[in-house]
């Protein structure tokens, strides 16, 4: 495995990652590609991309593995569950597989499709887009709908995670059901649930903060906001009094393995800090052993 120069090898765990193939490329509505434009990464985005090409890269940045995520909008699907089950039964060395559920769906067909998920595929995160569950391009569905509810009970009876996206939206959709209050009821509801607030919560980042720092089983999680763009408060929170409760992920390929790696090192963070960044709060979340 490659280590860049300056690079303490630590064997890192990237929480969310997708990999965007040539034919997953072609599914991107218009209000996505607003965003790949501003992260000035549209023609990888647009164009796709290897496995080989993401494992390269992975090692190259020192990612030891990543969380392969599915990821679908209405009937768009850029990668489905069953495709990454697929690929993570193949190398289970270095992908951990992360499905998502249209909550919006009948209970028991939810419930049923996570199970098959986790209990078939071998997927161990359910990824849910709050934006995405809205009746129009302008309103969202909160996580403390109770659409969401037979999410979080199977979750929770499964001991799978669930990863939420919090904060506001790159593409151009709505916002407001990314606040990460919304989870603070969640987090009372189910307390045996892990929930990892992915996409740090800009620009209700203390509201993450906070949730993270009261409830045992929440999670901050950094997806698509690289280090040296992290607010300085958040910062303290990673040096300090939340050192324990911050999860690093990249939402590759946004965001590459290098940059977000770099990033990271160019923080100057004691050593015990950063592989708790970069591997051990993971860990722990999922209740692994490595």
């Amino acid at each position: 495995m490659t280590v860049g120069a300056g690079m303490d090898k630590i064997g890192a765990i990237d929480a969310w990652a997708t990999l965007v193939t040539p034919e997953g490329a072609t599914q991107w509505p218009p209000e996505f590609v607003h965003i790949f434009k501003r992260y000035k990464v549209d023609r990888r985005m647009l164009e796709g991309m290897t496995l080989e090409t993401m494992l390269a890269e992975m090692d190259e940045a020192d990612v030891e593995i990543a969380v392969f995520s599915a990821f679908g909008y209405r009937d768009l699907h850029v990668l489905s569950n069953d495709a990454v089950g697929e690929i993570v039964k193949k190398h289970p060395d270095r992908f951990l597989g992360a499905g998502t559920v249209d909550p919006r769906r009948r209970p028991m067909d939810v419930a049923r499709e996570i199970e098959r998920m986790v209990k078939d595929l071998g997927i161990r995160i359910v990824r849910l887009e709050p934006y995405a569950y809205g009746g129009d391009d302008y309103t969202g569905l909160p996580p403390n709908d109770k659409h969401y509810w037979p999410v979080y009970l199977k979750c929770a009876e499964l001991g799978v995670p669930v990863a939420i996206q919090v904060g506001h939206t790159g593409p151009l959709l709505p916002s407001e059901c990314g606040r990460p209050i919304y989870l603070d009821e969640v987090a009372l509801a189910f307390p045996e649930l892990v929930i990892f607030g992915c996409h740090l919560g800009q620009p209700w980042h203390d509201e993450m903060m906070t949730l993270a720092w009261k409830h045992p089983n929440v999670y901050v999680e950094t997806s698509a906001r690289p280090a040296k763009f992290w607010p300085p408060e958040f910062l303290d929170f990673v040096k300090g009094w939340g050192q324990d409760k911050v999860i690093w992920a990249t939402d590759y390929p946004l965001v590459s393995f290098k940059r977000a790696r770099e990033d990271v090192d160019a923080l100057g963070l004691p050593l015990p800090v950063k592989r708790k960044l970069l591997r051990e709060n993971f860990l722990r979340a999922l209740r692994l052993a490595r």
